[in-house]
C-alpha cells in the first residue's frame, strides 16, 4: 500500500529533474456548434456556466489561448441572426463574464480585457437587438466592479451616463425596460466610484434627478393622477431619480475640488420635496374620491415605500451612510465640504427633516406613539390623511431651504 505513494513522488521528482513539470488534464472543448441548435436552447445556460467553470485550473499562455477561441466562438453566435434570442443572450452574457484571473483570497476576479471593446462595440451598434444590448451592458457593468484599465474609463463612464441621461426610449424598448437600462448603467458608475474628469459624472447624475424632478412637479398638475399608468410611471420615475441620488452617494469626493456643491444641494432637497407633494397629492385625492378611490390600504403602502425610497437614497447621496450612523462616510459628498459652505446649514436641514419624516413613517404620530406588543404583525400606524399632513409638512419646510433662480429663500 506505501509503494504506490512513493512510486508517484518518484515520477514528480523525476519529471521536475528532467525539467517538466506535471501536465494538467486536457479541458474537453465546449461544443459550441451545438449552442447553435434550437432544440439545445435550454440547455445553454448551463452549458455556458461549465464552459466558465472549465477556465479554473487553466493558466498561463493555455488559458490565453483558450480565451481567445471561446470569445471569437461567441462573437459568432451574438452575431447569428438565425439562432434563437435566448442562447445569443447568453452568450453576449458569457462574453461578459469571462476572466483573465480567477478570484483569490482579497483579490476580486480579472475580466479579460479583450471582450471590453467588444461588449462596447455590441452596446453602441445601432442594429443590435435590445436584449443584446442589455446583455452587453451587464457585461460593461461586471467589467467596471473588477476593474477597468485607467485608459478605458473615460470612455466607458460616458457610455454610462449617455445610458442614464437618456429620456428618449429607444425603439423596440418600452419604458419600464428603459428604466432598468439605466439603473443598470448606475450600477457600474457605483463600481467606478470616481466623480470624473472635470466633476462630470456628479454634474451630470444631478442633472438627471432635477430633470426627473421636474417630471414630477408636472405630474402634480396632472388631474388623472389616480390611474395605475401613472402609479407605476410616478413608481419608477422615483426610483430612478432616487438612484442618481444614491449613486452621488457611492462616489469618492477625497481628491475632488471645485464641485458646485449648492447646485447638489439643490438637486437633493428639489427631489425630496417633490416625492413629498406627488405622494401628497395622490393620497389627498384618493381621500376626496372616498370608495371612489384605490384600495386605501394598497395605497398607503405604495405611497410609504416611493417615500422612503427616495429619502433612504437621499441621506446616502449626502452622507454615503444611513441616516442612523453617528458620522458621514469619510469619502462622502458631505466629509468633503468645507466648514464655511453655505450647503451644509441647508443640508443639515434636509437631514433633520428627513429624520422626523422617517420616524413617522417608521412610528406615527408622534402624540400616538405607543410600545409595539410582542408578536404583534407590525402594522402602519396612520392612516392617509395622517400621511398626507406629514407629507405637507415636510414639503413646506423644504421649501424654505429650495432656492429660486440660485436665490436662497428668506426663512421666516
Amino acid at each position: 500500500m506505501l509503494a504506490r505513494p512513493c512510486f508517484w513522488r518518484i515520477v514528480v521528482c523525476t519529471l521536475f529533474l528532467a525539467g517538466g513539470e506535471p501536465s494538467v488534464p486536457a479541458q474537453t472543448p465546449t461544443n459550441f456548434a451545438s449552442w447553435k441548435d434550437a432544440k439545445n436552447a435550454d440547455s445553454v445556460p448551463d452549458g455556458a456556466s461549465r464552459m466558465l467553470r472549465d477556465f479554473r485550473n487553466i493558466t498561463g499562455t493555455a488559458r490565453e489561448e483558450l480565451l481567445v477561441q471561446t470569445l471569437a466562438a461567441l462573437k459568432e453566435i451574438v452575431a447569428d441572426a438565425d439562432v434563437v434570442p435566448s442562447t445569443r443572450y447568453n452568450a453576449i452574457l458569457a462574453a461578459g463574464q469571462l476572466l483573465s484571473a480567477e478570484p483569490t483570497s482579497g483579490n476580486l476576479p480579472v475580466a479579460y480585457s479583450a471582450a471590453l471593446p467588444y461588449l462596447v462595440d455590441v452596446y453602441q451598434a445601432p442594429d443590435s437587438p435590445p436584449y443584446i444590448k442589455y446583455g452587453a451592458l451587464l457585461g460593461i457593468v461586471r467589467h467596471t466592479l473588477c476593474g477597468i484599465d485607467s485608459s478605458q474609463q473615460d470612455k466607458i463612464i460616458d457610455l454610462l451616463l449617455e445610458t442614464v441621461a437618456a429620456d428618449l426610449v429607444p425603439d423596440g424598448v418600452t419604458s419600464a425596460v428603459w428604466t432598468w437600462f439605466r439603473q443598470t448603467a448606475l450600477d457600474g458608475l457605483t463600481a467606478l466610484k470616481t466623480v470624473g474628469t472635470d466633476k462630470k459624472v456628479v454634474s451630470e447624475l444631478a442633472a438627471v434627478i432635477d430633470r426627473k424632478s421636474q417630471e414630477l412637479e408636472n405630474l402634480c398638475r396632472d388631474p388623472n393622477i389616480l390611474t395605475r399608468e401613472t402609479w407605476e410611471w410616478t413608481r419608477r420615475t422615483t426610483e430612478l431619480a432616487s438612484k442618481a441620488a444614491k449613486t452621488l452617494g457611492d462616489l469618492d469626493y477625497r481628491t475632488a475640488s471645485d464641485i458646485d456643491t449648492e447646485s447638489i444641494t439643490d438637486a437633493f432637497i428639489r427631489l425630496t420635496k417633490v416625492v413629498c407633494d406627488v405622494e401628497r397629492t395622490i393620497a389627498a385625492d384618493s381621500i376626496e374620491q372616498g370608495e371612489g378611490s384605490p384600495n386605501p390600504a394598497m395605497l398607503l403602502e405604495q405611497i410609504v415605500i416611493n417615500v422612503k425610497t427616495c429619502i433612504q437614497s437621499v441621506v446616502w447621496g449626502i452622507r454615503s451612510t444611513f441616516l442612523s450612523a453617528a458620522r458621514p462616510g469619510e469619502s462622502s459628498f458631505y466629509a468633503s465640504l468645507k466648514a464655511d459652505d453655505p450647503a451644509i446649514k441647508r443640508l443639515d436641514a434636509l437631514l433633520s427633516e428627513i429624520m422626523e419624516l422617517a420616524t413617522f413613517l417608521d412610528e406615527g404620530d408622534k402624540a400616538k406613539r405607543s410600545a409595539a406588543a410582542a408578536n404583534v404583525p407590525k402594522e402602519f400606524k396612520f392612516d392617509l390623511l395622517e400621511l398626507r399632513s406629514a407629507l405637507t409638512k415636510c414639503s413646506e419646510t423644504l421649501e424654505k431651504v429650495q432656492r429660486v433662480d440660485d436665490v436662497p429663500v428668506s426663512e421666516e
